[in-house]
């Protein structure tokens, strides 16, 4: 896992967590943008048709002027009412958004930290500039990767780390053989060094004793199962009813 999470190339998870974060925001601009043109067209759209409506209009008296103009100022403040309530709802959006970013980011900056103090304080350096060496990030899968040992060795499988002659696993010398065979000593002994004797458990059961059968059943049931001899019949002749 914590080899998953180190990095090379100079990239770390902050920069990475950051481009992410300035992309999604540029797009949520972009498309507030589009929107934003969408509702200006419709605005026009409809003034131009109040002033075609205005110009179309006559008014038989002043009354009549005034309450179609009343009408028309309830329903554009109707409007603009509904303007500023989607503007709030937009603007909570944002913060709210806003907030879980900042979240996310204040989090994965605390792994990061943690995973830095993890390598610095318990690894090895040689052995963080193994895992650096190798580690590269996936631009498709959009995650960090190991590279194979065996790409890392100019394309070489690393060989086994050879056995003894004997067959032994460590090198072993004549005179801890000889030791080893006549026992004692569980010091030249490479493997089983102490050898116990199983305790055999004592038997809890008994041997199966079939039932007795009376002779007279046995006959009966012999003679059930008996063969019966092959029949022959003759089929030369037909017999008609």
């Amino acid at each position: 896992a914590m080899q998953s999470k180190l990095l090379s190339g100079g990239k770390n998870i902050i920069d990475h967590t950051n481009e992410q974060q300035r992309a999604l925001e540029q797009r949520k601009q972009e498309i507030t943008e589009q929107k934003k043109r969408e509702r200006e067209m419709l605005q026009k759209l409809e003034v131009q048709e109040e002033t075609a409506l205005e110009i179309r209009e006559t008014y038989s008296s002043l009354q009549q002027e005034v309450e179609v103009k009343t009408k028309k100022l309830k329903k554009l403040f109707a409007k603009l009412q509904a303007v500023k309530g989607e503007i709030q709802d937009l603007q909570e959006e944002h913060s709210h958004e806003r907030r879980e970013l900042e979240e996310t980011q204040n989090e994965l900056t605390k792994e990061l930290k943690l995973k830095y103090l993890i390598i610095e304080n318990f690894i090895p350096p040689e052995e963080k500039n193994k895992i650096l060496s190798r580690v590269t990030f996936d631009e498709d899968d959009e995650q960090w990767k190991l590279i194979p040992l065996a790409q890392v060795n100019g394309g070489q499988q690393l060989t086994k780390r050879p056995v003894s002659a004997a067959g032994h696993r460590r090198p072993v010398s004549e005179y801890a053989k000889l030791a080893a065979a006549m026992g004692g000593n569980p010091r030249y002994k490479g493997e089983n060094v102490l050898q116990v004797e199983l305790d055999m458990p004592s038997r809890t059961t008994r041997e199966y004793d079939a039932p007795s059968v009376a002779p007279r059943v046995r006959a009966a049931v012999d003679a059930a199962l008996r063969v019966e001899e092959d029949v022959d019949i003759d089929a030369r002749y037909k017999v008609v009813f």
